[in-house]
């Protein structure tokens, strides 16, 4: 089995935001006895913690890569099987599709590329890795779907 998960170029983001918001609560905390603004550093502790768990939760995000399935994890686990893929298709190196039988577009978690050039070679090497699982694993007796009228 191979996974694929959310780039770190996603996630260091919001981990410095995290780290930033956490470090000023307990400066302020520390450094500011009697200030008025008392609940300023245990707004930036919540906003720390909820940017700390969202990086948790998109740490999740991804697909594995299966012989029989393609197993999609977002917001819900969901299992393609290869057969029903038709195509992989990469939109403009942001994401990854897969095109099923049914016509249904489904977008993968990851690869992403939301930062431009910076992930490129990142996301060409899950993309062609996500491509080249399918080719292998669709299966012996796979035909391409009939045109739709």
């Amino acid at each position: 089995m191979t996974k694929i998960r959310t780039p770190g170029s996603i996630l260091l983001p919001l981990l410095g935001a995290s780290a930033i918001s956490l470090t000023n609560a307990a400066l302020l905390q520390a450094n500011r006895p009697g200030w008025p603004f008392a609940w300023v550093p245990w707004f930036l502790l919540g906003v720390g913690c909820l940017l700390l768990l969202e990086v948790l939760w998109l740490r999740t995000l991804g697909i594995d890569l299966t012989p029989e399935l393609a197993v999609i994890r977002g917001f819900r686990r969901r299992d393609v099987p290869w057969r029903d893929v038709q195509a992989v298709f990469g939109r403009e190196r942001r994401d990854v599709q897969l095109i099923l039988e049914s016509g249904e577009a489904v977008t993968l978690p990851a690869p992403r590329n939301p930062m431009g050039r910076h992930g490129e070679a990142t996301y060409d090497r899950d993309y062609h890795r996500i491509g080249q699982w399918w080719l292998a694993h669709r299966g012996a007796d796979w035909t391409p779907a009939a045109p739709r009228a």
